[in-house]
């Protein structure tokens, strides 16, 4: 084991390019910790607050209502959050592989390439985890001026305390099995790695588990409506919860369909690659737009929000906390979707540059590059969040009547859905530098 951290010590400090690599991981690691934090923070706030009533001679049982509502939220955050945090684990991954591919064909035994593997990922995770404790700790003040239940919260409320020595570790242990289950692949055909073959075909089974929780859901709608509507709110968000879940499931498969489907029916050159690399990988082009596509999920799910609590409630803050509960819990996944594009994006250019340089040698111009990029981009986009606004528009029809009352709800969904494909897209545009450094371009001044 020693012999192996020297190893990966002396790596780490000659990586060059890949510098740039761990950077993004160590980012996305912190966003990852701060939202972590964060959430449990506030949701550790209302749970000392309902201990509190509860304690009162004649408790009104509204601060239970918080607490039921805030851990809906913190489960739907909770998707967005771990696909960002295997986003980051998996952002090097493809380089870590052909390094320790390499050094496996040139003799190093497989224990000495899982001790570098778990270094390398340990050691990232470790740095976003500590700078995302850091930023939570900044950033408490600010969210302490956030109101509910008519009052603001204290500092001290939003400590997670003793939650956070049990959440803080999850982040490193993450990386640590996204770091683990790849070493098997690299100990069994460390030649494949380096040729970087053996991506499996998605199997259409995937659709399974999103038909069975629709059916389930509907079934069910009839049973909801005769329940009061803050219990109805809460059951509807939850089980919803569970389906963003299905459709991390259903994205990839549905992308390596519309891949194939371009690819066949290309008639330009940019289209053609952009075909033929969604379907060369439809995971990773997936985590390119799934974050926004889970966004505009959620944004739709919580669409029908304020008008449910503005017909249930019968406290006066209730409606306006219920509101204001659903434009954090928009914030919140909309930055977990901004870094994890980000992320997402520069990472597949740096995964990519020899491709990038290979091409361009051929003698493909650096703008049909371009263009292939931003159809590889826009394309699963649009299908991807439109099939997620039509999922959620279909399990929230028993509701859809709210949203006449309510139309702050439909506002709050397509700003939530144009910001995040703007995103997007903007992402995409920014990293057109680098696309131009890994083809040899000159780039203009």
């Amino acid at each position: 084991m020693r012999a192996a951290l020297r190893l990966w010590w002396a790596l780490a400090r000659r990586q060059g390019p890949d510098r740039l690599t761990t950077g993004l991981a160590v980012l996305a690691f912190t966003a990852v910790t701060w939202a972590l934090l964060t959430t449990l923070g506030g949701l550790r706030a209302f749970v000392d607050r309902a201990a509190v009533e509860r304690a009162e001679p004649e408790p009104s049982g509204m601060a239970e209502v918080y607490v039921v509502l805030a851990v809906v939220a913190a489960a739907l955050i909770l998707v967005p959050l771990v696909t960002l945090g295997g986003a980051a684990a998996r952002l090097a991954v493809a380089r870590r592989n052909a390094r320790m591919a390499a050094l496996r064909l040139a003799g190093a035994t497989t224990g000495q390439v899982a001790g570098m593997a778990v270094a390398d990922a340990l050691a990232q995770a470790v740095a976003g985890a500590l700078a995302g404790a850091v930023l939570y700790g900044a950033t408490l003040p600010l969210v302490a001026l956030l109101h509910f239940q008519g009052r603001a919260f204290a500092v001290g409320e939003l400590w997670v305390g003793s939650w956070g020595a049990l959440a803080l570790p999850a982040v490193p242990l993450v990386a640590l099995v996204s770091a683990l289950a790849a070493l098997r692949r690299v100990a069994v055909t460390p030649l494949g790695v380096a040729a970087r073959t053996g991506v499996k075909p998605l199997s259409w089974t995937r659709l399974l588990p999103l038909f069975v929780l629709v059916g389930v859901f509907l079934l069910a709608a009839n049973g909801l409506l005769r329940l009061d509507a803050i219990v109805v709110l809460a059951i509807l968000v939850g089980t919803l919860a569970g389906a963003m879940w299905v459709f991390n499931l259903v994205g990839p498969w549905l992308i390596s369909v519309l891949g194939r489907v371009v690819a066949r029916r290309a008639r330009s050159v940019p289209t053609l690659l952009a075909g033929r690399r969604i379907v060369d990988d439809p995971k990773a082009a997936w985590r390119s737009v799934g974050g926004v596509a889970l966004v505009a999920f959620v944004a739709g799910v919580l669409s029908v929000s304020p008008g449910l609590a503005a017909t249930g409630a019968e406290e006066d803050h209730l409606g306006v906390d219920i509101a204001t509960g659903t434009a954090i819990t928009l914030v919140i996944a909309s930055l977990l979707a901004a870094v994890s594009t980000g992320v997402t994006q520069a990472g597949r250019v740096l995964d990519h540059a020899g491709e990038y340089r290979a091409l361009h040698l051929a003698g493909t111009e650096v703008a049909t590059l371009h263009a292939a990029r931003m159809r590889e981009t826009w394309i699963p986009l649009a299908v991807c969040v439109g099939g997620a606004s039509v999922t959620a528009l279909a399990l929230i029809t028993p509701f859809i009547d709210v949203l006449a009352d309510e139309p702050i709800g439909v506002v709050l969904f397509l700003g939530s859905v144009v910001a995040g494909c703007a995103l997007v897209l903007g992402g995409t545009a920014a990293s057109r530098r680098m696309v131009d450094r890994a083809a040899g371009a000159a780039v203009a001044a």
